[in-house]
C-alpha cells in the first residue's frame, strides 16, 4: 500500500500524461533527472517539473483518532528551459502556458488544482536562477490541495 506522497505523485503524473500534448519536448521530473541535460542544439526546449509537498491542516474534527478530515497542500513547479541560441522566449512562454493548462481547474478524486496558494507555497526561493549555462529558464508554481482522512 502506498502512502499519501506516492498517491499524490502518481495522480499528478497521471494528469500530466493524460493532458500534455507536446510529446517532442523532453519532460524531466525531479526524481528522474538524467545527466547530462539535453543538448540545446538538438532539443532547444525541455521541461523540468517538481512536486513539492506543503503544509497540512485539519478541516473537520469529530471522527476520533485517525478519523479526521485533512487537507494536504503542495505545488507542482514547472520550469521550461530554452536554448540561449534561440534568442527569443516565445515558444518557451507558450510551453509554460500549456504546462499550467494541464493542471488548471483539474479535479481527480480528492486532488484538486482549483484553490489558491496555501501560504507554504508563496516563497519563490525554490526557483533556480533564470540563466543556467546554455539555457534560459522560466518557471511557474501550480498549487494543489488533497483531501484525506487520517
Amino acid at each position: 500500500m502506498s502512502g499519501i506522497y506516492r498517491t499524490l505523485r502518481d495522480q499528478i503524473l497521471s494528469i500530466w500524461t493524460a493532458n500534455w500534448t507536446h510529446t517532442t519536448v523532453p519532460v524531466l521530473w525531479r526524481e528522474n533527472d538524467p545527466e547530462p541535460l539535453p543538448d540545446p542544439q538538438t532539443s532547444p526546449h525541455f521541461l523540468r517539473n517538481e512536486i513539492v509537498f506543503g503544509r497540512e491542516r485539519i478541516r473537520a474534527f469529530g471522527g476520533g483518532q485517525f478519523s479526521n478530515e485533512r487537507f494536504k497542500y503542495g505545488s507542482v513547479i514547472v520550469r521550461v528551459f530554452a536554448s540561449r541560441a534561440l534568442q527569443t522566449d516565445d515558444t518557451q512562454l507558450d510551453l509554460l502556458s500549456d504546462a499550467e493548462a494541464v493542471f488548471r481547474s483539474q479535479r481527480v478524486g480528492e486532488l484538486t488544482f482549483i484553490g489558491d496558494v496555501s501560504g507554504y507555497d508563496e516563497d519563490a526561493s525554490v526557483q533556480p536562477p533564470e540563466e543556467n549555462g546554455n539555457w534560459f529558464m522560466r518557471g511557474s508554481l501550480i498549487v494543489f490541495e488533497y483531501r484525506f482522512v487520517a
